[in-house]
């Protein structure tokens, strides 16, 4: 899960977009020097036009070809018209029918990676999505058109998300074993590995703290250390006793100089 930073939202030019169910032609069109840069189609799926509108004003000068659908009708048919590498997916489309279409969608189209985008989720809400498959959050602020999306926030995690191999190579072992050995990534600063591994790890038992701690840490090494924090409460929301979680909970808020060790 990843909430963003501070910082000032530039200004791009946006161009029309659909709003009825039906597919949406790419947001922007690219200038000639960033076309040769275009290599990843990236799908927002939401069904408010301004919310895709600011996704895409961040991404499309970074060479994305940003596309988007406000719901699932529009969504399957975008993805039987081209490769689509990432789909940005509103939470709340997501649990429409159920909650299965995300994992449906991923189930027909696996090298697909999902970040999803959400208002106020709940921890269980993120748990389940993680489950499915979901490899991270974008929160979106309430009354965010006062308060927008921060677009460096949302660049690092889409780029992280694109780093993610495809689910075909999914990591073998129990949960233990999987925790183990996203530590020892961890501790060699292989922390998209470690992420990986994680994420395997809580899809087999998303009740258990270790995977919210060791996230935590791997943020707070990554720079972030608020969203650590946020991790290591997440875990104590879990297990009220696990003191790993405590410990760098304490630490984090009490020490700032004192780095995060992967120890046992």
């Amino acid at each position: 899960m990843t909430l963003f930073s501070s910082q000032t939202s530039p200004t791009f030019k946006r161009s029309n977009v659909q709003t009825s169910g039906k597919p949406e032609a790419p947001l922007a069109e690219p200038t000639p020097a960033e076309s040769t840069a275009i290599s990843t189609n990236i799908l927002i799926v939401h069904n408010e036009t301004a919310t895709r509108l600011i996704l895409t004003d961040f991404l499309h000068p970074e060479g994305y070809r940003v596309h988007g659908a406000a719901d699932w009708e529009a969504t399957f048919e975008q993805l039987q018209q081209q490769a689509i590498d990432l789909v940005i997916l509103d939470l709340a489309i997501s649990q429409q029918a159920e909650g299965g279409r995300l994992g449906q969608l991923l189930s027909l189209y696996p090298s697909i990676r999902v970040v999803m985008i959400c208002d106020h989720c709940s921890l269980e809400d993120a748990v389940n999505a993680m489950k499915q498959g979901a490899v991270d959050f974008l929160h979106e602020p309430h009354g965010y058109l006062q308060r927008p999306f921060e677009p460096e926030r949302i660049r690092t995690v889409v780029a992280e998300a694109l780093s993610h191999p495809p689910a075909a190579g999914v990591p073998a072992g129990d949960f233990d074993e999987l925790i183990e050995r996203a530590r020892q990534c961890a501790q060699q600063s292989e922390f998209n590995q470690a992420r990986k591994l994680i994420g395997e790890a809580m899809k087999q038992a998303p009740e258990r703290p270790e995977s919210f701690t060791l996230l935590g840490l791997i943020t707070e090494c990554s720079g972030d250390r608020l969203e650590a924090l946020k991790l290591y409460r997440a875990a104590l929301g879990l297990d009220p006793t696990y003191q790993p979680a405590e410990v760098n909970l304490e630490r984090a808020t009490t020490n700032l100089r004192a780095r995060p060790c992967f120890d046992d």
